[in-house]
């Protein structure tokens, strides 16, 4: 055995470990060889300890050429004269070389095998398949998460400017006295830039302290731990040198190259202020953008939930509320009928059942089932559970016609589900009670139909599935409790299967959390969604409050008119708040179809989806016109409300 530096030191505390003997899992006694680096927490091949395949191959079947299991790998190193188009040709001719079957219909499925070399680099991005890492995101996702990013980043440089531009009216005496003082054009734009650059910098090392504290928040919705270490990494140093350059150059160069246009007898008479059209198309248009950000955003982070909430609402035709799963370390029959027995002793245990999946997990056995039909054959590509007769009581599961299993240690009888009977064709699924099946060797007649129920995920569509008795291929135990006093029945339980199992360590998990697990990937998306999604809603209150100050300032003495004319506080608000709601329309008719598109796109992924309609678009401009109206009514309040007679003055 090779094992990590952290198992060395768990097991031999100070002690050199080389040569030390494990006893493993209870089977055979091994040799610390070598020890080996603790993996880094983000491998996706985080493994410990590594024994040779010689020793478990004859007991687990790993020597055997008819089936594939996903937790047997082959690793390939390839020399650098061979493609893996050419090996992947190779592949199928070497594995009839050494394929044994005698089974004629094993033979021809041989035959039209394929096999395809998995890019190492691959593993962690294919989401087609898992990794024992148990973590995959596809390219695409962090792709978006990092166009999303960066989009917030620029929605920033746009409040920066609109921000700018209205302090600008306050500086523009200061650049006018340095013109008639002699400063050129140039310099007032690098002064500026200057000023943008250190309040960037200033920022930049604020944020990199709040990215350790965010990262310490969103850990527990991630489910892994994020290190951020910014000087360890080359990349990482080089984005943090650029960065306040980029948002420099972005935010700071248009304000500046505003203020050097101001002619010094214009700014030194406050006269400024006097065209309040200049530039209000460019910041319109800025709005517009950061608008269309934050609602597409939010109508993602809606649909994203809603998805979630479908996904947990999906009747999966079955009970999972009380019903924990444990592994069988042994599944000697003697071992499995003791167990069993003990089970049901205990006090709120309503039953207990043996398989080899449970009802619904990731994991899922499968194959070709032979079924004679009026002496002809037909095939049908079918999940298959090896369970015992109080299967269906334990998972809730509802027998439509036909008779359970009997306790029995063989294959006496098979139970199949609706969508196996389809796929034979019976329009009455009657019919198919009696029905002559042959599934890996075990053959036998159909006794049962159960109602259809999901054996994985809601990812993937419902199968057929074929249920038989199989005691040699029981991996593990489901237990339904009453849940009037889960933990001390969940005790109970636990101690049942110690003194079971003495020498193995007790572990289990709730179906219902099992079943959560399966859209960990889609909840985390929806999450950091909506933090960006919130985030956005910020940065936008921002720039329209830089937006409204700048039409503030520039129709202060229309305002004053207006007020003077008799205008009340609503009708000067209802001013300013007109063109917003504009504005917010306009940014409405581009992200609705830009939401629509890429959810759409998104949603193609699931087997069970959701529909958007309009409501769920209607939801997000509403939340960003009470956004807006909120922000825009703040400013336009306090001028709404301003003494007419400060704004009419005139030096």
């Amino acid at each position: 055995v090779i094992i990590s530096q952290s198992i060395a030191k768990k097991y031999f505390g100070d002690k050199p470990a080389l040569n030390q003997v494990i006893n493993f899992n209870n089977e055979f006694d091994v040799t610390v060889t070598g020890v080996i680096k603790d993996p880094p927490l983000t491998t996706d091949l985080p493994f410990t300890m590594m024994l040779s395949s010689k020793l478990g191959a004859n007991n687990r079947g790993w020597d055997g050429w008819t089936a594939t299991a996903s937790g047997l790998q082959c690793f390939v190193l390839l020399n650098a004269t061979t493609t893996p188009e050419a090996f992947n040709a190779k592949l199928k001719g070497w594995h009839l070389k050494y394929f044994t079957g005698e089974n004629p219909q094993e033979l021809e499925d041989a035959k039209n095998r394929t096999y395809l070399l998995q890019p190492l680099n691959d593993i962690h991005f294919n989401t087609n398949y898992y990794n024992f890492g148990n973590r995959t995101i596809s390219r695409l996702t962090l792709l978006t998460l990092f166009f999303i990013g960066i989009v917030l980043l620029i929605t920033a440089c746009i409040n920066f400017i609109n921000l700018n531009t209205v302090l600008i009216i306050n500086r523009a005496k200061e650049a006018g006295i340095r013109k008639v003082m002699g400063s050129s054009r140039n310099q007032l734009v690098f002064q500026f830039l200057g000023e943008t650059l250190i309040i960037t910098a200033i920022s930049l090392i604020i944020s990199t302290g709040l990215a350790e504290l965010a990262i310490i928040y969103v850990t527990p919705s991630l489910g892994y731990r994020l290190s951020f270490e910014p000087f360890s990494d080359g990349t990482t140093i080089v984005f943090l040198v650029l960065l306040p350059l980029v948002v420099t150059i972005l935010s700071g160069l248009y304000p500046g190259l505003t203020l050097s246009r101001f002619q010094p007898v214009q700014a030194l008479k406050n006269k400024i202020a006097g065209n309040p059209g200049q530039g209000m198309t460019l910041r319109r248009s800025l709005i517009v953008f950061q608008l269309i950000i934050s609602q597409v955003l939010i109508v993602c982070t809606i649909i994203s939930v809603q998805q979630i909430n479908h996904f947990m609402a999906q009747p999966l035709g079955l009970s999972s509320e009380g019903v924990v799963e444990f592994e069988l370390p042994e599944n000697k029959p003697e071992i499995i009928k003791t167990l069993r027995e003990r089970l049901l002793e205990i006090p709120g245990v309503q039953s207990a059942s043996m398989t080899n999946t449970g009802a619904t997990s990731r994991s899922s056995w499968g194959g070709d089932a032979e079924v004679t039909i009026n002496n002809a054959i037909q095939r049908v590509s079918t999940d298959v559970k090896f369970v015992d007769h109080n299967y269906l009581e334990t998972y809730g599961l509802t027998l439509i016609y036909g008779e359970d299993l009997i306790e029995s240690d063989s294959a006496t009888r098979f139970l199949v589900n609706e969508a196996f009977v389809k796929a034979l064709g019976f329009e009455n699924p009657q019919d198919a009670l009696g029905t002559h099946v042959v599934m890996w060797g075990n053959s036998s007649t159909i006794s049962g139909i159960v109602k259809d129920f999901n054996t994985n995920s809601l990812h993937r569509r419902l199968r057929p599935a074929i249920m038989l008795c199989g005691t040699t291929s029981y991996q593990q135990c489901g237990v339904r409790m009453s849940t009037t006093n889960i933990s001390g029945t969940m005790e109970k339980v636990k101690d049942t299967w110690e003194s079971v199992y003495p020498k193995f360590v007790f572990e289990s998990q709730f179906l219902d959390d099992t079943i959560a697990a399966f859209y960990d990937g889609e909840r985390r998306n929806a999450y950091l969604i909506g933090i960006f999604a919130g985030v956005a809603i910020f940065i936008g209150c921002i720039g329209l409050f830089g937006l409204v100050s700048f039409m503030a300032r520039s129709k202060t003495k229309e305002v004053g008119i207006r007020k003077t004319l008799g205008a009340s506080v609503a009708q000067v608000i209802g001013l300013f708040s007109k063109e917003f709601v504009i504005l917010v329309a306009i940014s409405f008719a581009i992200s609705a179809p830009l939401a629509y598109y890429f959810m759409e796109g998104w949603l193609e992924n699931f087997q069970y989806r959701i529909h958007p309609g309009v409501s769920t678009f209607l939801i997000g401009v509403g939340v960003t016109f009470v956004v807006v109206l909120s922000t825009v009514g703040i400013k336009s309040y306090n001028a709404a409300v301003a003494n007419p007679v400060d704004s009419l003055r005139d030096e």
